[in-house]
């Protein structure tokens, strides 16, 4: 612990008791050590005549000092030797002069630090006020883009310099502030395997208090139960993000108790979907709880000793741009403990690298030893002196002593007063020292653990221990928990008595080695204080440690043994001498809970510790347990990109005659995914899971030469059945779970074979694998894939049968599945049912909504590609599809380019950029004449090389659309040249309506213009199709028919009945909010009235019109080009 920690040190003794002392053998040798305490100390010079003097004083002064409390008149006559007062024993108990006043130091020769901090905190505030409300709930359906700037600290330097105190000046800032909140967390070096610990802490920490000022309101307002609506608000938040973070936050399920899940039959073999539900999670925790409080500082202490999950939390939660609250992260490390290849350093130097990307500041504060000024200063602080010559000669003892480090100095000063060299003089009133004498007799405190361990060896054996046992328990510890141990090591040799715990623990809070941080539970003051308690003697051994592990597995109950899981396998991991099956098991445990929480690298070391603990002959006499094992360790050394890791722990399984195929079939099923995501192997990918289904009894082909006839027969087929299925309400009760670990099995391979094929444009093949999920589904039950299955098969059904009602109905079942069964999948089922499916038959505002929880639902899930088609989908599809205001629309790039990036998403980036060109040749107006080509500072078409179907569809629309509003003859060209390109890159996808449309209008335009009939007859298929459309009940292109039905009249010189269809389309379309639609058939109207009807004077108002649109929608570089018209 850094400075302000140890002004604790000068708080009196309480009584001890001494019937805790006890003796035994590992006491009465502990009581040795304590005996020969400075004798042999590194600290004190070991010859000469004065030094003899003064170990001889030390041991008495020693002797007295430990019984100060206990024996009040041996302190009396120690004092009264020098000052020849004699005091009543009442009136020195409670006498503190004669004590070091280390609270009066604080953070001396801080200034500059602490200055720095502090700016870097009020810069957060006073940019976040001018950015947001604070307050403010930013739920994550609402997708608000956040600017407010995040703060980024860390804090370097030695042991003992400081940081800690120093980033706990933030306190005192915040505090001062309306709603603002200071919350710690702190890693434990001996416990750095238990994922997410400093940070869950916090966490937990963070909404105890937020329950607790709740609470308080409420008592002060009498009014209703506030903390019930933050519950309310915080549960609605998370959904179930929360069962998720309740794997190493167990605290949320007190503040949440009623928690969802879901489920997700494939999740185990997807580690990047679990990585991704991990940090979705953080980020909607820290969202909804910043949303409290104005500001929050998250101060996360000794970071040398985090685990790689949680710098990637840090990362996670500095990064969000959604999180429009101001947030201040202080990481404080050992400088000295972290070099250029640890985890922490690349960290930090990733993060230097995204703070302008994700708009976070970064600082970096580095504390040093204090200088001798400063030293002297503390020291008249801890000696309430004010002349400081008089200190100044101690002052630079002190200071080459110690270098000048604050905690060495603290504990450099009471090893001084406790060996006699230090004193108050009573009779003088003041306190007294040799300065030469000190200089003498003292050593360089180059290691401040052994002026802890003089201190320690000096407290009753029974202490001694204590301190050990609870240092093997972590940086922080429970009373119940340390009674536990101290019941069943002291049985053992009749030690216990009831109350001797609390009596110890007293004795060693007042002696300042740990604090209370609760009603049962206790922190060390500092790292350096459970460093030296654990190296106090030769008995922390690994297999004491292993004893204590042991210990608390055998007396923790089940819940809290699962709270402390991963302390007692880290115990119980110190020695593995012997083969003990239950502590395999319980390093299975483990392995699955970090894996749950994407915590993988912990995962794999568990798995390997447990496999050390199998016996010889495991695979006969442990089979269960050593599959379980071995699997685990295969799938998350995979997770971490340890194939040849992977390899060997598959191959233990794979090779085994005995491997029946549903046991070899999770390995299988990784080595696929690998093959998959992270070689991108797609054709020997859809090998093996074509070999893999095969061995399940599924037989998906009936030859390679016959899969367009095969896929046709079996579409229609399906169709049949999927129509003869329960009602949407009704299906789930109806058809009810699938059940066999066969079809599972096969259900889990098919959406891979799926994506696989989508990769490799095997179009027939993925038909063949929808077709098969439906019927298992209608033959076995729903699972994971059923909803998906179902939209797919409606989406199939508009592509090839046109029938929109009955694409309608098939999504309303897997929609129905998907909310009955909280399946995993419902971004990608919400995404094809709407955008693929209903929004042929229903309004595109009805698809918005949608598409907003979509984008959460896959956030949570971990299926991001989803979730950001949705926000494609919510953004900019419907968006422009409906004519909003394109600035709006332009709003949300660079918020949506950050996402991608962040996310590695290269193929949705590019399609964003395509997008956002496109907007940009709309709405501004750098060079008309290029403004028709997809060229620009953000996309160039001519620069883009790609045979995607979506990129070649993306650009295929893209420049269509530019070229309707700046082109239209060279429009009308490409259409009849390209024809239907964009359905067939893209099937069924809503946007298909306006890119028909926008063809449409151009080849009219040229028909009109040219008179020529391929112009002319192209054009009137489209209008037929649109028509066929209206017929079909779609909603959306109403106008569209009229328009056309415009452009037809006009075509075929029936004006009444042309000027009556555009003045009802540009009516409706105005009305509908469609105003580059309004904008676009009043431009066409104009031309009509000049070139048909030679009416100049409404043909001017027609386009003035037209202008007064484009405006409205904001395609100023439009505007520009029809002003010239005018």
């Amino acid at each position: 612990m850094d400075v302000n920690t140890g002004q604790e040190f000068g708080l009196q003794s309480v009584a001890r008791d001494s019937a805790t002392d006890a003796p035994s053998d590992t006491h009465k040798k502990m009581e040795d050590d304590r005996k020969s305490d400075y004798g042999s100390s590194q600290l004190f010079k070991s010859s000469g005549s004065l030094n003899s003097v003064i170990l001889e004083e030390t041991s008495s002064v020693s002797f007295r000092s430990a019984l100060r409390m206990n024996s009040k008149s041996a302190e009396l006559k120690l004092l009264s030797r020098s000052s020849n007062i004699q005091m009543n024993n009442s009136i020195l108990s409670d006498f503190t002069i004669n004590k070091f006043n280390i609270k009066s130091m604080g953070l001396i020769g801080r200034e500059r630090e602490i200055e720095t901090l502090k700016s870097c905190y009020k810069r957060m505030v006073e940019e976040g006020k001018e950015r947001t409300l604070c307050g403010q709930y930013i739920s994550t359906q609402s997708l608000v883009q956040a600017t407010v700037h995040k703060e980024l600290v860390f804090i370097n330097g030695y042991s003992g310099v400081g940081k800690s105190s120093l980033a706990r000046t933030l306190e005192k800032e915040i505090n001062s502030r309306k709603d603002g909140i200071y919350v710690e967390g702190k890693f434990d070096f001996n416990a750095s395997n238990e994922p997410y610990s400093g940070i869950a802490s916090a966490f937990a920490e963070l909404s105890k208090r937020l329950l607790n000022r709740q609470d308080q309101t409420n008592k002060n307002t009498n009014t209703g139960d506030d903390s019930l609506s933050f519950r309310s608000r915080l549960s609605a938040a998370l959904g179930p993000s929360a069962s998720l973070l309740s794997n190493f936050m167990p605290e949320l399920q007190s503040i949440l108790p009623s928690m969802s899940s879901v489920s997700s039959d494939g999740e185990q073999y997807d580690f990047n979907v679990v990585q991704k539900r991990v940090k979705y999670a953080f980020r909607v925790l820290m969202r909804a709880l910043n949303a409290e409080f104005s500001s929050i500082a998250l101060v996360l202490d000794d970071l040398q000793w985090a685990d790689m999950s949680s710098l990637e939390a840090i990362d996670f939660l500095i990064s969000d741009v959604q999180n429009p609250n101001a947030l201040m992260i202080v990481g404080c490390y050992r400088s000295n403990e972290v070099d250029d290849q640890s985890l922490l350093f690349k960290k930090v130097q990733s993060l230097l690298k995204k703070k302008d990307k994700f708009n976070f500041h970064t600082t970096d504060i580095a504390v040093g030893s204090c200088d001798i000024d400063s030293v002297n200063k503390m020291i008249m602080a801890m000696m309430s002196i004010d002349d400081e010559e008089r200190t100044r000669g101690l002052a630079e003892v002190c200071f080459k002593r110690t270098d000048g480090n604050p905690f060495f100095l603290i504990e450099f000063m009471k090893m001084l007063q406790d060996a006699g060299l230090i004193s108050y003089n009573l009779g003088l009133l003041k306190w007294v020292w040799d300065e030469d004498r000190i200089a003498d007799a003292t050593m360089s405190a180059d290691n401040v653990v052994d002026l802890l361990q003089m201190r320690m060896r000096k407290m009753p054996a029974s202490v001694q221990l204590l301190l050990q046992y609870a240092a093997c328990l972590g940086s922080s510890f429970s009373a119940a928990t340390l009674d536990l141990i101290w019941r069943e090591q002291s049985v053992m040799s009749a030690e216990y008595n009831a109350g001797t715990i609390g009596n110890l623990l007293a004795l060693v809070v007042s002696s300042h080695f740990v604090e209370a941080r609760g009603e049962d539970e206790y922190q060390w003051v500092h790292d350096k204080v459970q460093e030296a308690a654990l190296s106090l003697s030769d008995i922390v051994t690994p297999e004491f440690q292993f004893q204590i592990g042991s210990t608390l597995y055998h007396l923790l109950d089940a819940n809290d043994l699962e709270e402390r899981l991963f302390d007692v396998v880290d115990l119980i991991n110190k020695q593995r001498v012997s083969k003990r099956p239950e502590f395999a098991l319980l390093n299975l445990r483990a392995a699955e809970k970090a894996k749950k929480v994407s915590a993988f690298q912990s995962a794999a070391m568990y798995a390997a510790n447990g496999i050390d603990f199998l016996p010889s002959n495991t695979w006969a006499t442990q089979r269960s347990l050593t599959l379980a094992l071995y699997t685990i360790g295969s799938e998350v050394e995979l997770a971490l990109g340890h194939g040849e890791s992977a390899e060997i722990y598959s191959n233990e399984v794979l090779n085994r005659k005995e491997c029946t195929r549903m046991e070899a079939f999770p390995l299988k099923m990784a080595k696929g995914l690998k093959m998959c995501t992270i070689d991108l192997k797609f054709k020997e990918t859809i090998a093996m899971i074509l070999d893999l289904l095969k061995e399940l009894g599924v037989n998906l082909l009936w030859s390679r030469a016959t899969i367009p006839l095969q896929a046709i027969t079996t579409l229609i087929r399906t169709i049949k059945m999927a129509k003869k299925a329960p009602a949407p309400n009704d299906i789930f009760e109806k058809l009810g779970p699938m059940k066999d670990p066969k079809h599972l099995a096969a259900m889990l391979l098919l959406p891979r074979l799926g994506y696989a094929c989508l990769r490799t444009e095997e179009v027939f093949l993925n038909i063949l694998s929808t077709c098969k999920i439906v019927e298992m589904t209608l033959k076995y039950g729903i699972c994971d894939v059923s909803s998906p299955g179902f939209t797919s098969l409606g989406a199939a059904v508009v592509a090839v049968q046109k029938d929109y009602k009955i694409a309608a109905y098939f999504a309303e079942i897997g929609l129905a599945m998907q909310q009955a069964s909280r399946a995993s999948r419902e971004a990608e089922s919400s995404y094809i049912a709407h955008a693929y499916c209903l929004a042929w038959s229903r309004p595109l505002q009805y698809c918005l909504a949608p598409a907003a929880d979509g984008y959460a639902a896959g956030m949570r899930s971990g299926d991001t590609v989803y979730a950001m088609w949705n926000l494609f989908q919510h953004h900019i599809w419907l968006p422009y599809a409906m004519g909003k205001r394109l600035g709006s629309i332009l709003d949300q790039f660079p918020e949506l380019r950050s996402q991608m990036e962040e996310l590695s998403l290269s193929e949705q980036g590019n399609n964003l950029k395509m997008y956002w060109q496109m907007i940009l040749n709309l709405a501004t107006t750098p060079t008309l004449e290029d403004s028709h080509r997809l060229e620009g500072t953000v996309f160039s078409a001519g620069g883009f090389n790609s045979d995607g179907a979506v990129d070649m569809a993306t650009i295929h629309l893209c420049q269509g659309e530019l070229l309707v509003f700046y082109d239209i003859e060279a429009a009308a060209k490409r259409a009849i040249k390209d024809g239907d390109k964009f359905e067939k890159l893209t099937p069924s996808i809503f946007l298909i309506m306006i890119e028909t449309f926008h063809r449409a209008i151009a080849l009219f335009a040229m028909a009109r213009r040219t008179r020529k009939r391929k112009y002319r007859s192209t054009a009137n298929k489209l209008a037929k199709r649109i028509e066929g459309w209206v017929r079909c009940g779609n909603p959306n292109v109403g106008h569209y028919h009229l328009a056309l039905l415009a452009e037809q009249a006009a075509l075929n010189k029936k004006y009444d009945l042309a000027e009556e269809n555009y003045k009802n389309a540009t009516v409706m379309a105005a009305r509908s909010g469609h105003m580059h639609h309004a904008a676009l058939i009043n431009e066409r109207y104009a031309e009509f009235l000049i070139e048909e009807q030679s009416d100049e004077q409404e043909s001017k108002y027609r386009l003035g019109e037209a202008i007064r649109f484009y405006e409205e929608w904001g395609a100023f570089g439009k505007v520009e080009a029809l002003k010239k018209l005018l």
